[in-house]
């Protein structure tokens, strides 16, 4: 179902509810000290939140989900009118789970003031209906060692705090928005183990974003079907735009994020680009969840962004407070449909491997500001100059719907064979049910074979990635050994083993460099004992005519090298475990002998 909207501009900012005067000084966060000219350290954060945890510590606890890299606890504020404080007890309420995520990038800031406001009313009893519902998981500073390496320099587009704000990626420079698959980091490890144990029913994950100029103080982004399974789907059409609706009412004008089609002509269009699974807005539909991505608009001022993102936050808490029967409904329902897709005795179905977007696209009213295109010194072309309070309409097609690029058969499951610690971490990391083959085995199953690849010129993540691969798949009879890993279809969360698996994937572990050691050969042959094989399987006429064929091409005729491995691979001794993906792919109901794996 399409995200048709309506969206609306109030041209006036509104109060907010509670504003600064309010609230005696001790109250007040250092935003609102400052006028909106600074920002919190992580130390000040943290005093904030004890604070109100002291205040009313029946709804309130402040604790941690992991460790950064340079030691910092990351905070983890929990608001339960039940005092369902552990995953356990959460879960037992029966209640919908809320994961409010703030400053991944952080110098994005606006996410985590408007938490301390939030948590403040709440404490202080201003709000009590933000607390009657869901349990509600504030994580108000993920990227925790960014947070603290602060400038006024880290943003340059970005209309305050004035005074400074954190840096975009973690100490050991890995950008955390590009981890939620890779869990390359120890904050990306912390958060995966934070939603496989309390498994919330929708995230949030507040950004701050620039580019083109317009009225909208907010904006959003949400999967959608078929990429969101079709119930959870169904909810964000009937409640998202309440949300939104509300938000636009309180006087915070909010419109969906989106790309330029043409960076040098706003005029083209819009388009919603499919997140990868590297994103959140692409990692939690593999968990069947809803997650919103919220960009604050980084050229309004400081201050009417954090209470725009301040009252987002709190019109979600209203609208999932009121639907949450609704929402923990979909999720189940959604779980149910991935386990009955992947059981033994299900009927063949394909898995999603790459998504596009569909070439059409519905009309929206754009509020932008008005724009030249003018002269750039540093390019020598033109670049896009906006005139700010300038606001006019402009119709543009916006094009979002999501479309299946790549698909494959869904097979019933994976084994992973054993001895590849990365990847078991990778299934511990993200939740996956998994058990241990308790003895050495033999069965049909779809081999992935990979040659040829293609490395990226530059790092990306502290990796050099692999963009391209030959990529050829064969049903055959393998060996794998005790203490493989099996992984079953039938389980919620299987779409994320697709993903990691299989190669074409945008974000798979042979794209992220983890199983590149495959490529390489580790056992060579004699040049002798090489040149007496040829001479024996010339002796074939099939072989024979191949080699005539491969050397009326002149390159390959005069390469030494791919002379030579072209006839390696044709002998008994060539290392066949070359370019074998340690992956299977298991694609019959099968019976094998198992036991729980634990990591």
């Amino acid at each position: 179902m399409k995200r048709s909207l309506v969206f609306l501009v109030s041209l006036v900012l509104a109060a907010p509810l509670y504003s600064a005067d309010d609230f005696p000084e001790e109250w007040r966060t250092l935003a609102e000290k400052s006028e909106f000219r600074a920002t919190s350290s992580y130390d000040e954060t943290m005093a904030f939140f004890k604070k109100a945890e002291a205040a009313a510590p029946e709804i309130i606890q402040v604790t941690d989900f992991g460790t950064s890299g340079q030691g910092r606890p990351l905070p983890l504020v929990i608001v339960s009118s039940d005092g369902a404080f552990t995953p356990e007890a959460a879960t037992a309420t029966g209640k919908p789970i809320l994961l409010l995520q703030s400053c991944i990038h952080a110098g994005e800031v606006d996410g985590k003031d408007a938490t301390m406001m939030i948590v403040r009313d709440i404490a202080l009893g201003r709000r009590p209906e933000l607390a009657n519902g869901a349990v509600i998981l504030f994580a108000p500073i993920y990227n925790a060692d960014g947070h603290e390496h602060v400038s006024p320099y880290n943003r340059s587009n970005q209309n305050g705090p004035v005074k400074g704000q954190g840096y975009r990626a973690t100490a050991n420079g890995i950008n955390l928005n590009r981890d939620f698959l890779r869990l390359v980091s120890p904050e990306g490890k912390a958060l995966a183990r934070l939603v496989s144990t309390w498994n919330p029913h929708l995230h949030v994950d507040n950004h701050v974003t620039n580019g083109s100029d317009h009225a909208w103080v907010l904006t959003w982004l949400v999967a959608e079907a078929p990429q969101l399974d079709p119930a959870i789907d169904a909810w964000v059409d009937r409640h998202l735009p309440e949300i939104m609706t509300a938000t636009d009412a309180a006087g915070h004008p909010n419109g969906p994020y989106v790309s330029h089609v043409s960076r040098s002509d706003p005029a083209a269009g819009m388009i919603w680009d499919v997140a990868q699974p590297r994103y959140s807005s692409g990692y939690f539909p593999l968990r069947n969840r809803v997650s919103i991505l919220i960009e604050m608009h980084a050229h309004k001022p400081f201050r009417d962004r954090v209470y725009a993102n301040r009252s987002f936050m709190e019109e979600l808490i209203l609208e999932v407070n009121d639907s949450g029967d609704e929402l923990t409904e979909a999720v189940v329902t959604a779980e149910a449909r991935t386990v009955a897709l992947g059981r033994p005795d299900a009927d063949p179905s394909q898995v999603v491997l790459r998504w596009g977007v569909a070439e059409e696209g519905e009309t929206i009213v754009w509020p932008a500001s008005e724009w030249t295109m003018e002269d750039s010194i540093v390019s020598g072309g033109k670049r896009i100059q906006y005139q700010p309070g300038t606001l006019h309409e402009v119709e543009l097609e916006w094009r979002h719907t999501p479309v299946p690029e790549l698909e494959l058969a869904r097979p019933r499951g994976y084994l992973v064979m054993s001895g590849w610690p990365q990847i078991e971490e990778l299934v511990a990391g993200h939740g996956l049910k998994a058990y241990a083959l308790t003895r050495d085995i033999s069965l049909e199953v779809e081999t992935i074979r990979l040659s040829d690849p293609k490395l990226a010129s530059s790092p990306y993540q502290g990796v050099v990635m692999v963009e391209d691969f030959e990529v050829s798949r064969q049903l055959e009879r393998r060996s794998l050994p005790a203490g493989s890993l099996w992984i079953p279809a039938d389980q919620p969360n299987f779409e994320i083993a697709v993903q990691l698996f299989e190669p074409e994937a945008p974000d798979s572990l042979v794209r992220w460099g983890v199983v590149s050691s495959l490529f390489e050969r580790k056992i060579y042959i004699g040049s002798d004992v090489l040149e007496s094989q040829a001479v024996e399987l010339l002796s074939d006429p099939e072989i024979r005519r191949e080699w005539e064929a491969a050397l009326e091409d002149p390159a390959f005729a005069e390469n030494r090298f791919a002379r030579y491995l072209w006839w390696y691979q044709r002998t008994p001794y060539w290392d066949e475990t070359v370019g074998l993906l340690p992956v299977v792919r298991v694609m019959a109901p099968v019976e094998i002998e198992v036991e729980p794996w634990t990591h």
